[in-house]
């Protein structure tokens, strides 16, 4: 395997590079600013240039335009952030920053929706199609969201109804399927109280043909919500409540022989499963005036009926969480601001294998006390201290041909420590010591094969600098990092498929570093860039299912060591009215990475284009036509060893040619 090596000085020298350009375009032509960044998912708002710490953010426009439908396309927008299906998309695998979540039922990376997280089967979902942003906070985020954001959390944000009473939908049609969304809101009593209904719906067709000639691989994904928000004029009151279902039908889960790629012919094991999930919210503010209150619940059900490879496997789980924290409002300009708050989650787990009689189950209880705030020193300086205590407590039981009934209790202490420092208006430092756990606990696939069921909890610390730059004329935004963590205990799957079981397996290191760039040089073109080298490897291996088997200096699964991505746009206004064409191309590379321990199955380096034009009518009406993988790279995203077949495979999408309309009303 090739290594590369990327300097710090050489991003920077790109970021600064950049600047006099857009100087000399100030000089030559109109410009436009580029828009605000805000970010909410640190549970108040803030200006994402005064944060110790990466983050980034895309708007409803910029993931239309790259076609990215759900949560699982994101890594085509975001730097150092790599999204797959784990078999299918209930177990997903989001690798951020080298944090890889090999553990599917609880991933490195957490899911929010308007505050709410998201249960584990659901965090590939489809977006919303009243989405105002997504969020990207990079890990590890211990202090603010404890267990399992040790690779960071993806915050969706959704506009709230109010006064304007709206309908709009966007609606597509490929030679791969179709998908659309619908959305309206309105007022039902003026100034006082609003509702609003979204409804999306993703019908992708068949992507593989199995040996025997059946078409396989399709999903057929259904999602509705209703919301009812009560926020009188002038009232300290905001409380939406939220209640959602969805259904997933796919045949995704079948896999295909390394010798059978190109043609996407799959081996004929019966593989389908049904998954429905249920969820209910209640998110209430007061505002206090120099700060706000907020209690959030959250119940979440979901119902797998899953048969893979001819096993029959159903799941069930059920979440309820409550969360209960107040705020500084930042618009009090006091010298410190700050978020401190309770949590509570109970999760129940059941998973069965009727074929073997055999069940587990396990009950978790987790409580958090967190406390986060920023203290503003001087005009420059900004000092960001945090603490959060963790207590879980696990209960497991299986019946059938393995019996046991346990229970296990975890502490942990997430501290962090943040400084950012004004260089000048145009330039902010910062830098970051951070850390993040995951919980131990009882491996959930029970089965004869395993040899130990518990396993013991996981703790990172991270280290990380970081540079940003934003110009006064609002045209140019660039943020470089480097980090440093060292993950102890680190949990992942390990043994044979279809047998494997979570285990600890020793101490992991991610280094890297990673360069994002906005920029608006002219009125007409827009750029945005992201670039990411990241070295994860296993410093000191110990497999206890193979005790003499040492894998120190393989790469961990699933942590590409490049990813870019690189995305122009430009605008031509029509004659006579006729709105705007927005012609656009957009690039994602990905470097070779390995989907399992002994890297000897992974995928090698690859890069995806996607080209498209809108025409934007007027502010309410735009259509597209657009083209996916241009060059249909046939690429895997999923690998593993089946004893007697070998190597098999899951692909990603091949080219996609298709066209998008989308009104507002």
């Amino acid at each position: 395997m090739m290594r590369h090596r990327l300097s710090g000085v050489s991003l920077l020298a790109l970021a600064v590079g950049l600047s006099p350009q857009i100087s000399v375009a100030q000089d030559t032509a109109e410009t436009s600013t580029l828009e605000p960044i805000v970010i909410t998912a640190t549970k108040r708002s803030e200006d994402y240039f005064l944060l110790p710490s990466a983050t980034d953010i895309a708007n409803a426009d910029q993931l239309l335009m790259r076609d990215i439908d759900t949560v699982a396309d994101l890594d085509r927008i975001f730097p150092d952030v790599n999204i797959r299906s784990r078999s299918s998309r209930t177990y997903a695998n989001f690798t951020i920053r080298g944090q890889a979540s090999l553990d599917f039922y609880n991933p490195s990376t957490q899911v929010y929706v308007d505050g709410l997280p998201q249960d584990s089967f659901n965090l590939t979902r489809s977006l919303p199609g009243n989405l105002q942003s997504v969020e990207l906070l990079y890990g590890p985020q211990g202090t603010l969201y404890g267990r399992g954001a040790i690779g960071g959390v993806i915050n969706i944000v959704t506009r709230k109804p109010d006064n304007e009473a709206r309908i709009g939908f966007n609606a597509n049609l490929t030679d791969q399927g179709a998908g659309g969304t619908f959305h309206a809101s309105t007022p039902i009593i003026d100034d006082v109280l609003y509702g609003d209904a979204n409804f999306s719906f993703l019908n992708g067709n068949d992507t593989y043909t199995t040996m025997t000639g059946e078409d396989v691989g399709g999903t057929r994904d259904i999602n509705g919500q209703v919301r009812l928000r009560y926020a009188p004029t002038d009232s300290p009151w905001d409380v939406t409540v939220t209640a959602g279902r969805g259904h997933v039908s796919s045949t995704e889960e079948y896999f295909v022989l390394e010798s059978m790629l190109e043609d996407r012919i799959a081996y004929p094991a019966p593989s389908q499963y049904d998954l429905d999930t249920w969820n209910f919210g209640i998110n209430a503010a007061y505002d206090l005036g120099f700060a706000t209150i907020t209690a959030l619940t959250g119940y979440q059900k979901s119902d797998l009926d899953r048969t893979v490879f001819g096993s029959y496997t159903p799941e069930r789980q059920w979440t309820l969480s409550q969360e209960l924290r107040i705020a500084s409002n930042p618009d009090q300009g006091s010298p410190i601001d700050y978020v401190a708050g309770l949590y509570y989650q109970h999760l129940d787990f059941t998973r069965s294998i009727p074929v073997a009689s055999q069940t587990s189950r396990q009950k978790i209880d987790s409580y958090a006390l967190f406390g986060d705030l920023t203290w503003h020193a001087t005009d420059r300086l900004d000092i960001s201290p945090g603490l959060r205590l963790d207590y879980e407590h696990a209960a497991a039981e299986a019946a059938g041909g393995v019996n046991f009934n346990e229970d296990n209790s975890f502490t942990a202490l997430s501290p962090k420590l943040g400084a950012s420092y004004g260089l000048s208006d145009e330039w902010r430092a910062y830098g970051l010591l951070s850390t993040g756990f995951k919980a131990g606990g009882f491996t959930r696939t029970v089965t004869s094969a395993n040899n130990a069921f518990t396993y013991d909890p996981q703790h990172t610390y991270n280290g990380e600098v970081g540079l940003k730059y934003r110009n006064e004329a609002g045209t140019l935004e660039a943020q470089l990092s480097a980090y440093y963590n060292i993950t102890k205990d680190y949990q992942m799957f390990v043994g044979v498929q279809p047998w494997q079981y979570l285990q600890n397996v020793g101490e992991v290191t991610s280094k890297g570093i990673d360069l994002k760039v906005r920029a608006k040089p002219t009125e007409e073109l827009g750029v945005t860039a992201g670039l990411a080298y990241n070295h994860t490897r296993f410093t000191d291996y110990k497999n206890p299912v193979t005790p003499g088997t040492d894998m120190t200096g393989n790469t961990v699964p699933y942590a590409p060591e490049f990813t870019a991505n690189l995305m122009f746009d430009y605008r031509f206004e029509l004659d006579n009215g006729r709105g705007t064409l927005v012609p656009y191309v957009g690039i994602t590379y990905v470097s070779e990475h390995y989907f399992d321990e002994t890297n000897t199955i992974g995928q090698k380096g690859y890069a995806l284009a996607d080209v498209g034009v809108k025409w934007e009518v007027d502010d309410k009406v735009t259509a597209e036509a657009f083209v996916t993988n241009v060059f249909d790279k046939t690429y895997t995203t999923y690998g593993f060893q089946y004893p007697g077949l070998g190597n098999l495979y899951q692909l990603g999408q091949g080219r996609t040619i298709g066209g998008r309309i989308n009104m507002t009303f």
